[in-house]
Protein backbone atom coordinates (compact mmCIF):
# COMPACT_ATOMS: atom_id res chain seq x y z
CA UNK A 1 0.00 0.00 0.00
CA UNK A 2 0.95 3.65 -1.05
CA UNK A 3 -0.25 4.95 2.48
CA UNK A 4 0.30 3.81 5.64
CA UNK A 5 -2.81 2.39 7.60
CA UNK A 6 -1.46 5.14 10.92
CA UNK A 7 -1.17 7.90 7.97
CA UNK A 8 -4.57 7.18 6.49
CA UNK A 9 -5.88 7.04 9.67
CA UNK A 10 -4.67 10.42 10.42
CA UNK A 11 -6.25 12.04 7.24
CA UNK A 12 -9.72 10.06 7.40
CA UNK A 13 -10.18 9.64 11.28
CA UNK A 14 -10.65 5.97 10.33
CA UNK A 15 -9.58 2.97 7.81
CA UNK A 16 -12.88 3.11 6.31
CA UNK A 17 -12.10 2.80 2.06
CA UNK A 18 -8.28 2.20 3.17
CA UNK A 19 -7.87 -1.52 1.12
CA UNK A 20 -9.06 0.38 -2.17
CA UNK A 21 -7.17 3.53 -1.33
CA UNK A 22 -4.82 3.06 -3.96
CA UNK A 23 -6.83 2.96 -6.40
CA UNK A 24 -7.81 6.61 -5.90
CA UNK A 25 -3.97 7.65 -5.95
CA UNK A 26 -2.11 9.13 -9.27
CA UNK A 27 -5.37 9.83 -11.20
CA UNK A 28 -8.05 12.63 -11.01
CA UNK A 29 -11.02 12.43 -8.67
CA UNK A 30 -14.31 13.80 -10.21
CA UNK A 31 -16.77 16.10 -8.04
CA UNK A 32 -14.59 17.10 -4.91
CA UNK A 33 -15.26 19.91 -2.75
CA UNK A 34 -11.83 22.00 -0.99
CA UNK A 35 -12.19 23.58 1.81
CA UNK A 36 -9.20 26.53 2.97
CA UNK A 37 -9.50 27.89 6.74
CA UNK A 38 -8.19 30.01 9.03
CA UNK A 39 -8.55 31.30 12.78
CA UNK A 40 -9.10 35.45 12.29
CA UNK A 41 -5.80 37.72 14.25
CA UNK A 42 -3.91 34.52 14.99
CA UNK A 43 -0.88 36.88 14.95
CA UNK A 44 -2.42 39.79 16.75
CA UNK A 45 -3.45 37.55 19.65
CA UNK A 46 -0.33 35.92 20.00
CA UNK A 47 1.43 39.47 20.17
CA UNK A 48 -0.46 40.17 22.97
CA UNK A 49 -0.16 36.63 24.81
CA UNK A 50 2.53 36.79 27.82
CA UNK A 51 1.72 33.21 28.59
CA UNK A 52 2.68 31.47 25.03
CA UNK A 53 1.24 28.06 26.55
CA UNK A 54 -2.03 29.88 26.69
CA UNK A 55 -1.26 30.47 22.70
CA UNK A 56 -0.95 26.66 22.82
CA UNK A 57 -4.08 25.85 23.91
CA UNK A 58 -6.01 28.28 22.38
CA UNK A 59 -4.77 27.20 18.68
CA UNK A 60 -5.24 23.51 19.82
CA UNK A 61 -8.32 24.48 20.80
CA UNK A 62 -9.30 25.43 17.45
CA UNK A 63 -7.27 23.36 15.24
CA UNK A 64 -8.19 20.14 17.21
CA UNK A 65 -11.94 20.96 17.62
CA UNK A 66 -12.11 21.76 13.23
CA UNK A 67 -10.44 18.41 12.95
CA UNK A 68 -12.31 16.37 14.32
CA UNK A 69 -15.81 18.69 13.13
CA UNK A 70 -14.06 17.82 10.00
CA UNK A 71 -13.35 13.93 10.24
CA UNK A 72 -16.97 13.64 11.70
CA UNK A 73 -18.66 14.93 8.47
CA UNK A 74 -16.63 11.93 6.86
CA UNK A 75 -13.34 14.67 5.59
CA UNK A 76 -10.18 13.98 4.26
CA UNK A 77 -8.49 16.31 6.19
CA UNK A 78 -5.23 17.18 4.27
CA UNK A 79 -3.17 19.27 6.93
CA UNK A 80 -3.42 21.28 9.49
CA UNK A 81 -1.02 24.46 9.22
CA UNK A 82 -0.35 27.07 11.32
CA UNK A 83 -3.65 28.19 12.14
CA UNK A 84 -5.62 26.69 9.66
CA UNK A 85 -6.67 23.92 8.07
CA UNK A 86 -7.08 21.93 4.45
CA UNK A 87 -9.93 19.38 3.77
CA UNK A 88 -11.73 17.60 1.08
CA UNK A 89 -14.80 15.74 0.39
CA UNK A 90 -15.56 13.46 -2.21
CA UNK A 91 -12.71 11.35 -2.16
CA UNK A 92 -15.05 8.29 -1.02
CA UNK A 93 -18.44 9.32 -1.06
CA UNK A 94 -20.72 12.20 -3.44
CA UNK A 95 -20.34 15.87 -1.74
CA UNK A 96 -23.51 16.82 0.10
CA UNK A 97 -23.16 20.37 -0.09
CA UNK A 98 -25.76 21.53 2.39
CA UNK A 99 -23.64 19.29 5.02
CA UNK A 100 -20.36 21.42 4.04
CA UNK A 101 -22.10 24.52 4.63
CA UNK A 102 -23.40 22.68 8.52
CA UNK A 103 -19.53 21.77 9.19
CA UNK A 104 -18.51 25.49 8.12
CA UNK A 105 -21.61 26.97 10.44
CA UNK A 106 -19.86 24.60 13.46
CA UNK A 107 -16.05 25.93 12.65
CA UNK A 108 -17.30 29.11 12.64
CA UNK A 109 -19.24 28.64 16.13
CA UNK A 110 -15.63 27.38 17.59
CA UNK A 111 -13.97 29.97 16.25
CA UNK A 112 -15.60 32.52 18.06
CA UNK A 113 -15.54 30.71 20.83
CA UNK A 114 -12.41 29.92 21.03
CA UNK A 115 -11.57 34.09 20.30
CA UNK A 116 -13.93 34.72 22.93
CA UNK A 117 -12.20 32.83 25.59
CA UNK A 118 -8.52 34.29 24.70
CA UNK A 119 -9.91 37.60 24.36
CA UNK A 120 -11.00 37.54 28.15
CA UNK A 121 -7.12 36.63 28.92
CA UNK A 122 -5.42 39.69 27.48
CA UNK A 123 -6.01 43.13 27.33
CA UNK A 124 -6.03 44.66 24.01
CA UNK A 125 -9.09 44.25 22.10
CA UNK A 126 -8.85 41.82 19.17
CA UNK A 127 -11.55 43.47 17.14
CA UNK A 128 -11.75 40.82 13.91
CA UNK A 129 -12.38 37.54 15.72
CA UNK A 130 -13.83 34.25 14.09
CA UNK A 131 -12.60 32.23 11.36
CA UNK A 132 -12.54 32.65 7.43
CA UNK A 133 -13.47 30.04 4.88
CA UNK A 134 -13.36 29.51 1.49
CA UNK A 135 -14.82 26.34 -0.65
CA UNK A 136 -14.25 25.56 -4.47
CA UNK A 137 -15.48 22.45 -6.23
CA UNK A 138 -14.03 20.05 -9.12
CA UNK A 139 -11.63 17.96 -9.80
CA UNK A 140 -8.55 16.65 -7.21
CA UNK A 141 -6.25 14.38 -7.50
CA UNK A 142 -3.91 12.64 -4.42
CA UNK A 143 -0.25 12.37 -6.00
CA UNK A 144 1.70 9.40 -4.34
CA UNK A 145 5.44 10.81 -3.86
CA UNK A 146 6.72 7.70 -2.38
CA UNK A 147 10.48 8.92 -2.30
CA UNK A 148 9.60 11.89 -0.45
CA UNK A 149 6.70 11.38 1.59
CA UNK A 150 5.53 8.55 2.99
CA UNK A 151 1.53 9.85 1.96
CA UNK A 152 -0.01 11.84 -1.04
CA UNK A 153 -0.26 15.77 -1.64
CA UNK A 154 -3.54 17.05 -2.98
CA UNK A 155 -2.89 18.67 -6.38
CA UNK A 156 -5.60 20.88 -7.74
CA UNK A 157 -6.29 24.34 -9.12
CA UNK A 158 -9.49 24.14 -6.64
CA UNK A 159 -7.14 23.87 -3.79
CA UNK A 160 -5.63 27.21 -4.73
CA UNK A 161 -8.77 28.80 -5.69
CA UNK A 162 -10.36 27.76 -2.11
CA UNK A 163 -6.98 29.21 -0.45
CA UNK A 164 -7.54 32.44 -2.22
CA UNK A 165 -11.24 32.75 -1.17
CA UNK A 166 -10.58 32.03 1.98
CA UNK A 167 -8.17 35.03 2.21
CA UNK A 168 -10.73 37.32 0.58
CA UNK A 169 -13.37 35.70 2.99
CA UNK A 170 -14.87 38.32 5.76
CA UNK A 171 -14.27 37.05 9.28
CA UNK A 172 -17.70 34.88 10.36
CA UNK A 173 -18.54 34.57 6.72
CA UNK A 174 -17.83 31.66 3.70
CA UNK A 175 -16.44 33.02 0.22
CA UNK A 176 -17.41 29.93 -2.63
CA UNK A 177 -17.31 29.31 -6.14
CA UNK A 178 -19.93 29.45 -8.38
CA UNK A 179 -19.90 25.67 -9.22
CA UNK A 180 -20.02 24.90 -5.09
CA UNK A 181 -23.20 27.35 -4.76
CA UNK A 182 -24.80 25.06 -7.48
CA UNK A 183 -24.63 22.37 -5.60
CA UNK A 184 -27.18 23.66 -3.19
CA UNK A 185 -30.53 23.35 -2.06
CA UNK A 186 -32.31 26.44 -3.33
CA UNK A 187 -33.05 27.70 0.40
CA UNK A 188 -29.68 28.07 0.76
CA UNK A 189 -29.13 29.41 -2.69
CA UNK A 190 -31.57 32.42 -1.60
CA UNK A 191 -29.05 33.21 1.09
CA UNK A 192 -25.80 33.56 -1.13
CA UNK A 193 -25.00 37.14 -2.05
CA UNK A 194 -23.24 37.12 -5.49
CA UNK A 195 -19.32 38.86 -5.12
CA UNK A 196 -18.01 42.05 -7.44
CA UNK A 197 -14.92 44.16 -6.48
CA UNK A 198 -14.99 47.58 -6.71
CA UNK A 199 -14.79 47.75 -10.22
CA UNK A 200 -18.32 46.80 -10.49
CA UNK A 201 -17.38 43.75 -12.59
CA UNK A 202 -18.67 40.48 -11.69
CA UNK A 203 -16.98 38.38 -9.79
CA UNK A 204 -13.62 38.76 -7.51
CA UNK A 205 -10.04 38.83 -9.19
CA UNK A 206 -8.14 36.57 -7.19
CA UNK A 207 -4.36 36.72 -6.85
CA UNK A 208 -2.44 33.97 -9.36
CA UNK A 209 -5.88 32.93 -10.67
CA UNK A 210 -8.24 35.62 -12.38
CA UNK A 211 -11.68 36.52 -11.80
CA UNK A 212 -13.77 34.20 -10.90
CA UNK A 213 -17.24 33.90 -10.18
CA UNK A 214 -17.86 33.58 -6.57
CA UNK A 215 -20.81 34.13 -3.43
CA UNK A 216 -20.86 34.80 -0.04
CA UNK A 217 -22.75 33.40 2.84
CA UNK A 218 -23.03 33.09 6.68
CA UNK A 219 -24.38 31.35 8.80
CA UNK A 220 -27.50 32.36 11.20
CA UNK A 221 -26.47 33.70 14.54
CA UNK A 222 -28.93 31.51 16.82
CA UNK A 223 -29.81 27.98 17.03
CA UNK A 224 -27.21 24.69 17.43
CA UNK A 225 -29.76 22.87 15.54
CA UNK A 226 -27.56 21.69 12.35
CA UNK A 227 -30.91 21.89 10.05
CA UNK A 228 -30.43 25.55 10.50
CA UNK A 229 -27.49 26.95 8.83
Amino acid sequence: MAVDKELYEFHFGSLKGWENFDEKLDQPIENCCVMAMDFCSYSAFVRETSNISLAHRMLSAFCDGARDILIESGALVDRVQGDGLLAVWGVHEEVDAANVLSVAAKIHKLAKETAKIWQDSIDRVIETQGARIGLSYGPVTLLSLPSAYPGFSLLSEIVNLAARLEARADPGTVFMTNRFENLLPFALQKNCASLSDEDGQRGLKLKNVGRVQAFKWAPQESTEDDTNI
